[in-house]
């Protein structure tokens, strides 16, 4: 990781606990960083060079179906079509033919580019497991999951779960294949739910989500128009990152709001017909509204930068998790849900 890539996802003039305790979240977040006021290039990690090291090792297909082409353009030959959940090496990052004003980045696959805007960056990490450990909250760190209404990998699949998404961890035990499995809850089911193979869920230890920059004076402005999400810290900007808000009849709603409650880990179910979603282990939500507007992170596209969302504020989940730790009021790690007190007020939000 180049230090200008650092640069451009996280404006150092702020506190040296937040940029430290961000640092690690670099790799995954550096081509949506956005600088403030908005660059293009910049914002698409175009450094010396059109070329770098992709974001993550593997990309996951998040829609339908996406085009892999020979060279970085839809001009180019056709090479093949892959499908949802199709998952793939990505080789290298390079600016292409922009195929929408706000992201031109593609990524070079077997055989030829991809473009990004459906590819979620993804790992394959396996993770140990200790068999002593319950109730705490883990996060999935390969590109898909299935879970089992037992731990039996022979039954039939309950729930499809996706990188970067969180849940609850309330048990573990070994299924019949002789392996570990981790029974889920929050995130996914109000009781005690699914189970999935334990080596797929990261425990997420207590002392990665301790606040930043307690009591500093802060707050968020967010541009619709420019599709940009700015956190100020003593009047600094200290992160910056593209955003996909909400479009059409769900526009996210402008004006000042707070910080009224956050979650560790949310399952999201809304719309109707073709429109209707159910996204289970959506990443850190920051609610501000009562209707449940969020900033959270967002597994299911990579289209960061465009209106697209139910009238949240999707960003990448490294980002979504930042901000949970670094909004007032501090949530603690033990509980699903922590509401702002009465009597105080949480992190301001200006939507523009």
């Amino acid at each position: 990781m180049t230090d200008p890539t650092r640069r451009s996802f996280l404006k150092l003039a702020g506190s040296t606990l937040c940029a430290a305790a961000a640092l690690p979240f670099v790799n995954l977040a550096q081509q949506y960083a956005a600088p403030h006021p908005p660059d293009e290039h910049a914002l698409l990690g175009q450094l010396a060079s059109p070329f770098a090291a992709p974001p993550a090792s593997l990309g996951r297909v998040a829609t339908w179906r996406v085009d892999i082409f020979a060279d970085a353009t839809r001009q180019s030959t056709l090479v093949r079509r892959a499908s949802r959940d199709d998952v793939f090496p990505l080789y290298e990052q390079i600016i292409g033919e922009a195929v929408t004003s706000y992201n031109a980045v593609w990524y070079q696959t077997d055989g030829g580019y991809i473009h990004s805007a459906w590819v979620q960056p993804v790992e394959n990490s396996l993770n140990p497991v200790d068999l002593a450990q319950n109730n705490f909250w883990g996060e999935v760190t390969v590109p898909f999951s299935d879970t089992r209404r037992a731990q039996n990998p022979a039954i039939g699949r309950s729930t499809r779960l996706y990188y970067t998404s969180v849940y609850r961890v309330i048990a573990v035990v070994t299924g019949q294949d002789d392996q570990p499995w981790y029974r889920l809850q929050d995130g996914i089911t109000w009781s005690p739910g699914p189970y999935v193979p334990a080596a797929h869920i990261r425990r997420i230890d207590p002392s990665e989500l301790t606040p930043l920059s307690p009591g500093a004076s802060k707050r968020i402005e967010v541009d619709l128009q420019a599709q940009i999400i700015t956190a100020y810290e003593n009047d600094v900007p200290v992160l910056t990152s593209r955003v996909a808000s909400g479009y059409g009849a769900n526009r996210t709603p402008g004006g000042t709001h707070h910080v009224l409650w956050k979650s560790l880990a949310s399952r999201m179910t809304g719309g109707a017909g073709s429109g209707y979603y159910d996204l289970p282990g959506v990443p850190f939500p920051t609610y501000f509204t009562p209707q449940a507007a969020a900033i959270h992170g967002a597994y299911w596209h990579n289209d960061f930068g465009h209106p697209r969302s139910h009238g949240c504020l999707n960003v990448p989940a490294p980002v979504a998790r930042w901000f949970w730790r670094w909004t007032e009021p501090s949530a603690p790690y033990e509980l699903r849900r922590y509401d702002t007190p009465r009597g105080t007020t949480g992190t301001e939000i200006k939507v523009t």
